[in-house]
């Protein structure tokens, strides 16, 4: 049976799985959700499949147009929901449009396992000095580009989950600019930018990220009236949302290895350290970071974030995504447990 669709996430139903759709659509006003179940980000399910497949492409367009306006009229959150889901439907067209074809060149960084051949049973400075091997010399994207290309869907849904109030989006360096970020391939490193609240950005400014003394009367949580509830910040410290520590603390730790060396195009040396200093391009807490990196494991979205880079963009991976390990094995032993 051919059924009209919207990127391959309707379907066409027997009699058992119409009566159980029905069953739930009566229970709970149900949609088929999208895999990003934690946004709610759901589509309606079609009613219109053909048995003729001359007919699937009037009726899919039928289908998405009444969706289309449905959502519009739905309410502002519902809005952002569907524009995401055209976003993501057309993400392909515009790969294609942009000089992105689905997948033709294999590069070295897809086969992940023996990319990171060399770096088995290596640890400290040796560890370090294999991984920026590995991972320098990427494809160096042009400042516009950056911005453009580090605003992939699974970060735009990440936005929505992080910001509980109006969005203002905009972009962040997770390792500030004024530590170091002067010009060349540091500055528009995809693992290194996110899109951002501008005002929750303006709050962070060029504070390091570390989490307030416990009892601290100078801390304020959230850190701003519009960042996430679990932030809190100090006059030198900001913590973002639990849900994210890992993925900030690993693209700190890929930063301070890409960039931990003299490089060839020039710009300053980047380090991790618990003291940190924008005159010596220290970037931190390292504690606090490899705590994070601990207690909050790549999620699926990280993953996938880390692979397209690596596929469609620079050709290099983040190690600390693949290997959480990493991180204990180069900078355990230069801080006090």
């Amino acid at each position: 049976m051919q059924c009209s669709s919207l990127s391959a996430v309707f379907i066409c139903p027997n009699r058992t799985t119409k009566n159980f759709l029905t069953r739930k659509r009566h229970q709970s006003n149900s949609f088929i959700s999208s895999p990003f179940r934690s946004l709610n980000l759901r589509i309606r399910y079609p009613i219109h499949c053909s048995r003729h497949s001359n007919h699937a492409d009037g009726i899919s367009f039928r289908v998405f147009w009444n969706w289309l306006w449905i959502e519009f009229f739905y309410g502002a959150k519902r809005w952002a929901s569907w524009i995401i889901s055209i976003y993501m439907f057309t993400l392909t067209l515009g790969a294609k449009a942009h000089g992105n074809p689905p997948h033709s060149v294999i590069h070295a960084c897809e086969h992940v396992h023996n990319y990171y051949v060399s770096a088995e049973h290596l640890n400290g400075e040796a560890l370090r000095k294999e991984l920026n091997s590995l991972i320098a010399g990427h494809h160096s994207l042009s400042y516009r580009e950056s911005k453009s290309r580090s605003g992939m869907p699974l970060d735009f849904l990440m936005l929505l989950m992080l910001i509980d109030q109006k969005l203002h989006p905009g972009w962040e360096h997770l390792w500030p600019r004024s530590y170091g970020l002067t010009h060349g391939p540091s500055l528009t490193d995809l693992h290194n930018i996110r899109p951002a609240d501008v005002n929750v950005n303006s709050s962070r400014g060029n504070k390091y990220f570390g989490e307030c003394p416990v009892g601290s009367a100078d801390c304020l949580r959230p850190s701003n009236k519009e960042a996430a509830p679990d932030t809190e910040a100090d006059a030198k410290r900001w913590a973002p949302p639990m849900q994210v520590r890992g993925d900030i603390a690993r693209a700190l730790m890929y930063m301070a290895v890409r960039y931990g060396v003299h490089q060839p195009s020039g710009g300053p040396v980047l380090s991790l350290s618990d003291s940190p200093s924008m005159e010596k391009r220290e970037m931190g807490l390292l504690s606090t970071l490899l705590k994070w990196n601990k207690i909050d494991p790549p999620s699926r979205e990280e993953k996938l974030r880390n692979e397209r880079i690596c596929r469609l963009y620079q050709h290099n991976r983040n190690p600390f995504v693949d290997h959480p390990e990493y991180a204990n094995l180069i900078w355990k032993t230069s801080i006090s447990d």
